[in-house]
């Protein structure tokens, strides 16, 4: 089988391997395509703090079970699925929790260990989430960034009627502003600094989408929200310049959410949290439920997806992918890999 590992900042190395053996518990799947994310540009970059290189990487997936182990119950060769791509180790204090995506040995596959830029795959089929027969594959890709999106609202006190302002336009702040409104928020609100990216925002039904470039955040809040402003920030930008106009933003005893992921520190003054009552939440990737919900959401089509994927490449040109990715930044949503 084709597999692809990066060895070192924008170097790839293309290499073929036996397809997979499995054991009883495990399934083969058939990898059909895998999402370019912003983390996959960090390690490409060589910028990413939580990796080392080689791996193989791709931690977005839709996959087909081409076999079955003959002791796995609920997965038969033809399922298509989409991959959850966290190894947690079930027996820490956060696993036990039901919060195994902030396991305390965490690792996730396409980014600590090998993940899915290769055409098989053995797994246990607990990773594993079945997806309808009639999703297509570039549509299967799309659940782990939705899932980050519900995960990210979801990690709010309270989304009923909250008016949502989410920091970032690209796929997962656009994946997080839908879910916030399929959820049960009241106003959404998106800034970017890239109109193409605003503008699929207001097709998808967000109710106000700024250009933030030039204007002051929190007025442009304010404008649309009123004196409630917004209940709930969040943060899908990771801009450290930009995160002390968030902190000015935010309205006493709002939440700001941080779901970007920041490639160094931000300092910022404490006692603007402390003397508003502003709650800061981290957030990390989702646990099962906000994979459930992700999968349930895109297909009942409340989540629009039909303009985020830019463009599809196929696996013999994987590198192009990463190059069209840097030299397109300012337009492209997601880039998918067909194998």
């Amino acid at each position: 089988m084709k597999q692809m590992r990066i060895t070192g900042p924008f170097t790839f190395q293309a290499e073929t391997a036996p397809i997979p053996e499995i054991n009883a518990h495990e399934v083969l799947l058939r990898i059909n395509c895998i999402g370019l994310c912003a983390s996959d540009m960090q390690i490409y970059h060589g910028k990413h703090k939580f990796m080392t290189f080689p791996v193989i990487l791709g931690h977005e997936a839709a996959a087909t079970v081409e076999k079955a182990g003959s002791q796995v119950a609920d997965f038969v060769a033809g399922d298509k699925v989409a991959i959850q791509p966290q190894v947690f180790c079930g027996t820490c204090f956060p696993c036990e929790s039901g919060r195994f995506n902030v396991c305390e040995n965490l690792s996730v596959m396409g980014v600590h260990r090998d993940g899915f830029s290769r055409e098989y795959l053995a797994l246990d089929p607990r990773y594993l989430h079945k997806a309808p027969a009639s999703a297509s594959s570039e549509l299967i890709a799309l659940v782990e960034p939705v899932a980050v999106g519900v995960s990210a609202v979801r990690r709010s006190s309270s989304l009923a009627g909250a008016n949502v302002a989410v920091i970032g336009a690209g796929v997962i702040g656009n994946f997080a502003a839908q879910a916030a409104k399929a959820l049960g928020a009241g106003k959404t609100m998106i800034t970017d600094i890239s109109q193409p990216k605003l503008d699929w925002a207001g097709e998808c039904g967000i109710d106000y989408c700024v250009n933030i470039n030039g204007r002051n955040l929190k007025a442009a809040i304010s404008e649309h929200f009123g004196k409630r402003r917004a209940d709930l920030i969040i943060d899908c930008a990771a801009v450290p310049a930009g995160f002390a106009s968030i902190l000015e933003a935010a309205r006493p005893s709002s939440e700001i959410i941080v779901t970007g992921n920041y490639k160094e520190p931000v300092a910022f003054t404490v006692p603007f949290l402390q003397r508003r009552e502003i709650s800061m939440i981290g957030h990390m990737m989702y646990v099962q439920e906000d994979y459930r919900i992700a999968l349930e959401l895109l297909a009942n089509g409340k989540i629009r997806t039909d303009k985020t994927i830019t463009r599809v490449f196929p696996f013999d040109e994987y590198a192009k992918a990463f190059e069209y990715a840097d030299a397109h930044s300012d337009s492209v949503m997601k880039l998918l890999i067909a194998l």
